[in-house]
């Protein structure tokens, strides 16, 4: 008996509802899979069934592809590729059936439950729905004949577009790209579906018959930062083998790619660091949504921190002495906007913050500044509102000193540009209240980001493992190692950028006050010889080494493009004794991997789960990787163990759990969540 589709009769016409049992979202798994195709085979051997209907009988949602705590089952199954093969002849059999099949969805349709939508020959949308193949996000290919299904409707470059990004679209678009036939209102759409599959199953013109394949794979290729290298060109393999072998050679070359990938370390990796995230919300659930954000600072982060507050239908106040930012703030706030219906306001004095519910200080990273500042802010607002001050390595502590109630005052640390940048940091100090930080917490998911919780300790956690980082592509430098191979090796590693870009791209200036002084001489000073680091940025912007900004950095720079790395640079540093091909990125890899180790050690981080949140979606650690815990636990902390004490012990620390874990073969992954991280 069928426990997940509903089968009931109306007139002539079958109507399948799938409701998965204790889901909010169905899923698609291989049960549900084999129920459909029990449909399927009924419908069609039924004279007295015309057309088949299928339909969600969760509200709102249609379905979100396969339950991903199974894939590594699935991965792990000898019998996968037969139940991938069985899956493609379900869509092969429905894409050839006599009679109309008719796909309604209400909501999301995400990766296998659009797959089995595009088998239809009538697909329906709510005016609420969004559409989507987002398995490259997870380092994997549409399993379920998506791949191939597409092709049928789309143009096969706007088809590999949507994989490869992974993106989502809404109803009307999904119509006019040919992905859906038409939108109807929620309310009709049972009855609009009862009515097309009355009507002659209609004729379906593949748009891709004349297809120019080069165009669309170049199309493919180019599409900025895809999630996964290894999936993207997976997908320019198997869209390509369809469209010039067809179908049948199309979805053969899905089931070896996608088993594949499902076996990788990359899609292992993502799928990790997607587990992660969803826990690092999900701990923020529920609680009312902040209505009213004020912001005290109209720069960079400042007016970023508003933009994303109005797109996500918060209203914000933005305080700031200078007009022309005031005007710069408010135009970058209705460009975030979008209807969204999130209003904002500038001003110089402090109009809307007696009434907000956040109050978010961004003023300039000097501390004595920001105090000066948040006493202003305390005398403006009520005893409950939450205020926070947005800093990267500030002692929050400190500054809680200012506020006249210290308890419901926190650091925020954003990142830029913020309308991009999905992490927040939260830093709760001493007296901070659970309740603030709770709060807090749902701030940052209003405003669509990804919370982490972590202790006020100089540099955080990010501030201070970036500080690492960087420092260590100078300190290769000082060794003698060739520019050039650093910034290689850094991104043979995976690093999207090596350390000497990411100093051009904020300044050196940057990196000698923030990171060297704000951070290094607070944390770092008994493992690298800080010192000596820090005069190497003044030497090296005494000389005019600078910044993209200056357009002389480690890189020369011509009309704010990248012309070279600047050879003068040598003459700054002077000659060391050489580094050896390969160690470079060995270096840099685990100097970011060992201070995150550090983190956990001492306290700074709840869980090494945010560690690789916070790595990846804040400092650019490699995202493939999963992060440096999930990376250890996938290498193994004993041969980990092995390669940090192949370096120097006092730069690169292997750490008391990583040498328990070694001894015991254990995992970072079963590490205990501490309630709130050490003060």
């Amino acid at each position: 008996m069928s426990q997940n589709l509903t089968v009931t009769r109306e007139g002539h016409t079958a109507v399948a509802t799938l409701d998965v049992p204790g889901r909010t979202m169905n899923v698609i798994d291989a049960v549900v899979l084999t129920e459909l195709r029990s449909v399927v085979d009924e419908v069609l051997a039924d004279d007295g069934i015309h057309a088949l209907v299928l339909i969600s009988g969760k509200a709102g949602s249609f379905g979100g592809g396969a339950d991903l705590t199974t894939l590594p089952q699935l991965a792990s199954d000898p019998g996968t590729e037969e139940f991938l093969t069985a899956t493609h002849e379900l869509m092969e059999l429905m894409l050839a059936s006599p009679k109309p099949i008719v796909v309604a969805i209400d909501g999301y349709a995400l990766g296998g439950a659009l797959e089995v939508a595009l088998g239809a020959s009538t697909l329906l949308v709510s005016d609420r729905a969004t559409l989507g193949l987002p398995e490259s996000t997870l380092g994997l290919i549409p399993g379920g004949g998506g791949t191939q299904l597409i092709l049928e409707r789309v143009a096969a470059d706007t088809a590999l577009e949507l994989m490869v990004s992974g993106r989502s679209v809404p109803a009307a678009a999904a119509v006019e790209l040919g992905l859906a036939d038409w939108v109807v209102s929620a309310d009709e759409l049972l009855s609009t579906a009862l009515r097309v599959a009355t009507e002659p199953r209609p004729e379906r013109t593949s748009p891709n018959t004349d297809a120019d394949v080069a165009a669309a794979l170049a199309l493919g290729r180019g599409v900025r930062r895809p999630p996964s290298a290894a999936a993207t060109a997976a997908l320019l393999d198997v869209v390509e083998t369809g469209l010039v072998q067809g179908r049948s050679a199309g979805l053969a070359a899905e089931r070896k790619h996608f088993l594949e990938l499902l076996r990788s370390d990359e899609s292992d990796a993502l799928i990790h660091l997607f587990h992660a995230e969803t826990a690092a919300k999900r701990q923020f659930r529920g609680g009312d949504r902040p209505t009213a954000v004020a912001v005290v600072g109209g720069g960079q982060m400042g007016a970023g921190i508003a933009a994303a507050a109005v797109g996500h239908g918060v209203s914000a106040a933005v305080r700031d002495i200078d007009e022309a930012r005031l005007t710069e703030a408010g135009e970058r706030a209705e460009k975030a906007a979008h209807g969204a219906g999130g209003a904002w306001t500038g001003t110089t004095g402090w109009e809307g913050f007696a009434t907000a519910d956040v109050v978010v200080e961004a003023v300039f990273e000097d501390p004595r500044l920001k105090a000066d500042t948040l006493a202003q802010v305390a005398e403006v607002v009520g005893q409950q509102t939450l205020i926070t001050t947005n800093t990267s390595a500030i002692p929050v502590g400190g500054l809680s000193r200012a506020v006249t109630h210290p308890e419901n005052f926190l650091g925020t640390h954003f990142f830029s540009p913020v309308e991009r940048m999905p992490l927040v940091e939260l830093v709760p100090h001493a007296g901070t209240a659970p309740e603030a930080l709770r709060r807090a917490g749902v701030m940052a998911r209003t405003l669509g980001k990804v919370p982490v919780v972590v202790a006020d300790r100089p540099g955080f956690f990010t501030s201070r493992v970036y500080a690492r980082w960087l420092i260590e592509g100078l300190r290769l430098l000082a060794d003698g190692a060739d520019p050039a191979l650093v910034e290689a090796e850094a991104k043979q590693v995976g690093f999207p950028v090596g350390p000497l870009q990411a100093s051009d791209e904020v300044t050196l200036d940057l990196v000698l006050a923030a990171s060297v002084v704000q951070v290094a001489e607070q944390v770092l000073t008994e493992r690298v010889d800080v010192p000596a680091v820090k005069s190497l940025l003044e030497r090296l912007i005494a000389a005019g080494h600078r910044g993209k900004r200056f357009a002389k950095g480690f890189h020369r720079y011509v009309d704010g493009r990248r012309d070279g790395l600047d050879a003068a640079v040598i003459d700054v540093v002077g000659a060391g004794g050489g580094v050896a091909p390969g160690e470079a990125g060995e270096r840099l890899l685990l100097a970011f991997v060992t201070e995150a180790l550090q983190c956990w050690d001492d306290g700074t981080l709840c869980h090494p789960d945010d560690g690789d949140v916070a790595s990846v979606l804040g400092i650019g650690f490699p995202r493939a990787l999963g992060g440096p815990f999930r990376w250890v636990d996938r290498q193994g902390a004993a041969a980990v163990l092995a390669r940090v004490r192949r370096q120097d012990a006092n730069a690169f620390p292997a750490g008391d759990t990583l040498v328990r874990l070694a001894e015991g073969n254990g995992r970072f992954e079963t590490e205990p969540r501490r309630d709130r991280p050490a003060k």
